[in-house]
């Protein structure tokens, strides 16, 4: 027979064996995971935008690592008159949607574009205005456009920022025999892909702006937005199942379904040459951020036109948007804005 102490000696080693094969197997499943969250992220550099270095982009908070993948983000200039409505193409796959009024106040966009990811067709192209450049400087490696007012070619030149100017690149930028001028001009993949292959991109984390799960608030599922015309009008309809928003400006339905609407209010300081806008997009402003069926109240700040969009509700926190993309519209003023459950 074993004596006591043997038979403590037999337990105390099955003991050690046992717990030197459980941690075996918390170490092995730690170091999968990870490989797992390694593999999973972009092998790509992060660099911070270089007119941007001591901000982040939209929120000043940090983001959680997973959530942020490094893109390539380009800009399109697109023209939303209404008879170029029926042809618009691309925006159901930009990131990001900017819209600002133009001449006789209706708007124009600026969509951003992953160039991983690009439509086989962008447009139609349209012309440049300064505050257009300064609204996406901090996230475009490049913008591109058709013409642009006085003020914004000149500004173009001026800023750290690629810029293409379609009319001066008739091989690139095409026509659309079918469609009338100057609603025909459009920008293919092939087109955008080659004119990138001459010059450096600057990739970024994106989303930029912090995202999570909404906060209680008043529930909205329809956003009427007044620009007093009904050909002008923009209707935008929650969609419980998909969690995006349809939008529908005078008649036309978009192919974009943004999952936030972002709605900022700055004014025009002033009506120039050839009812030519003057917006000015540094200061602050209130701001409405409509996601996942409610309406989060808050405002908009930016320091320097270098400086991008700061976001923050009424407590001072940041404004949490959904994944997916977002369609931001800047309006002189939000009294144009009403909503309902």
């Amino acid at each position: 027979m074993f004596s006591t102490i043997v038979w403590k000696r037999l337990l105390l080693g099955a003991l050690i064996l046992l717990l030197t094969g459980a941690l075996l197997v918390v170490f092995l499943s730690g170091f999968s995971t990870l490989l797992s969250f390694s593999s999973s992220q972009p092998n790509i550099t992060y660099e911070e935008p270089r007119d941007a270095l001591h901000t982040s982009i939209l929120s000043r908070l940090g983001l959680v690592p997973r959530s942020q993948r490094a893109h390539a983000i380009v800009g399109v200039m697109i023209e939303n008159h209404e008879d170029a409505r029926p042809h618009q193409s691309g925006l159901a796959d930009a990131l990001l949607i900017e819209e600002f009024l133009v001449e006789g106040f209706i708007s124009r966009f600026v969509a951003l574009f992953d160039t991983q990811y690009l439509p086989s067709n962008i447009g139609p192209v349209r012309s440049l205005r300064p505050y257009f450049i300064d609204g996406v400087r901090p996230w475009v490696s490049a913008i591109f456009y058709a013409g642009g007012s006085p003020d914004a070619l000149k500004h173009v030149e001026e800023v750290t920022l690629r810029h293409f100017n379609g009319l001066g690149l008739p091989h690139h930028f095409i026509r659309d025999d079918g469609i009338p001028a100057p609603h025909d001009l459009f920008l293919p993949r092939s087109s955008l892909r080659d004119l990138l292959s001459s010059i450096d991109i600057r990739p970024i984390q994106w989303p930029p702006y912090l995202t999570g799960p909404a906060t209680s608030s008043e529930e909205v599922s329809v956003i009427a937005v007044n620009f007093f015309s009904p050909i002008h009008n923009v209707l935008f309809t929650f969609d419980p199942l998909s969690q995006s928003y349809t939008r529908r400006n005078g008649d036309t339905v978009s192919d974009a379904h943004p999952t936030n609407v972002l709605i900022l209010e700055i004014p025009i300081k002033n009506i120039g040459e050839f009812g030519r806008l003057e917006i000015d997009t540094t200061g602050i402003g209130r701001a409405l951020l409509f996601r996942s069926g409610i309406v989060q109240k808050g405002q908009w700040s930016k320091a320097s036109t270098t400086d991008p969009f700061v976001l923050s509700d009424s407590t001072g926190n940041p404004l949490i948007f959904d994944h997916g993309q977002t369609w931001i519209m800047v309006l002189p003023d939000l009294e144009r804005v009403r909503w309902r459950e």
